[in-house]
């Protein structure tokens, strides 16, 4: 069952013809009442309350029943609205003019198809441009969500976006994007300095851990404030390189740069892409360079390439390929699982 706290009569009896199986509150005592005393799992917050007051009842409901789905349904939804529903701990804002984004809203919000646990985050670095770094975020996502677990990718890579491109998603609100079940992206938007601050990005990646099991994160290829905000944050710090010299002296560089930031050693993976067995260099010298030990070795594949420009990860598109399976293992071995 879903419950509505809408105060305007007329908006709420609206909303009756659109969300299944709904019950109606016009007051903030009514609806704690009927949330507490009844079995509704998803909680409907009306376009009719003003901003403030429904954060207020967001937490509120929260309290009254922990693992409450919470959908916010706004008129108008911008960079502000979003920024101060992420700080109240709401992931879920939706049109409210949108018929088909609310019901589909309120169906992921069922706890049937949420985990409320602490989530991981693991962030994705790679050494240098081109390293295969965001192709191998979105199948590291992926594969996680593969295993039933819920997963959320972020893209942090703001100047260009790169991770709606290669998904084929638009970077629009709602700020939370559905992709496939199981998965779902948060998207650099197209003006990112008004919304991806450091302290929103920390106050997003606080809000997902809460909501998802896993919390992939993309990045660019610098040390940007965002970037160190999701790395102070993160379990899981996955350093992407390629078996070539220089991408091989780059990644050591990067891992000199999490050292003197004093990120903990014990949470660093290193994966090397687009290997190939002929023309690799040898494991003493990879050590030599890197001065760690890599923990995966994904192979080269034109399947990887095909599979970005159909706009479908390579470990869904064909889960036993080779690539697959041996992200697969590295997820198995090195990605904690709840």
């Amino acid at each position: 069952m879903t419950l509505l706290y809408e105060p305007n009569p007329v908006l709420a009896v609206r909303l009756l013809t659109v969300i299944p199986d709904l019950r109606i509150a016009t007051t903030r005592e009514a609806t704690t009442a009927a949330l507490t005393k009844a079995l509704e799992s998803v909680v409907v917050i009306g376009p009719g309350l003003p901003m403030s007051k429904a954060l207020e009842y967001a937490a509120e409901a929260r309290l009254a029943r922990p693992g409450v789905g919470i959908v916010l349904l706004r008129k108008v939804i911008d960079d502000d609205v979003l920024a101060r529903a992420v700080r109240g701990g709401v992931l879920v804002v939706v049109d409210a003019n949108d018929r088909t984004a609310i019901v589909d809203a309120c169906r992921r919000a069922h706890p049937s198809e949420v985990s409320y646990r602490p989530g991981q985050i693991t962030v994705v670095l790679g050494s240098t441009g081109g390293c295969g770094k965001t192709t191998i975020a979105i199948n590291l996502a992926s594969v996680l969500a593969a295993t039933g677990a819920q997963v959320c990718l972020v893209d942090l890579s703001l100047d260009t976006g790169g991770l709606a491109g290669a998904l084929g998603i638009d970077p629009v609100s709602p700020l939370v994007t559905p992709y496939v079940p199981g998965l779902d992206c948060a998207l650099a938007q197209a003006k990112p300095g008004e919304l991806f601050s450091p302290t929103f990005v920390a106050e997003l990646l606080v809000a997902l851990e809460g909501e998802y099991d896993h919390v992939v994160v993309d990045t660019p290829t610098r040390f940007t404030e965002q970037v160190l905000t999701a790395l102070d944050a993160a379990r899981h710090h996955v350093v992407v390189g390629t078996s070539e010299r220089p991408s091989l002296k780059a990644m050591r560089l990067a891992l000199d740069m999490l050292d003197l930031l004093t990120y903990d050693p014990r949470g660093r993976r290193i994966v090397l892409n687009r290997v190939d067995p002929e023309v690799r260099l040898g494991a003493r010298e990879v050590d030599a360079l890197v001065h760690n030990r890599v923990d995966g070795e994904l192979p080269a594949t034109r399947a990887v390439p095909a599979s970005i420009n159909q706009g479908v990860p390579l470990a869904t598109a064909i889960p036993d390929h080779p690539f697959a399976r041996a992200l697969r293992r590295f997820t198995e071995t090195c990605i904690d699982h709840v």
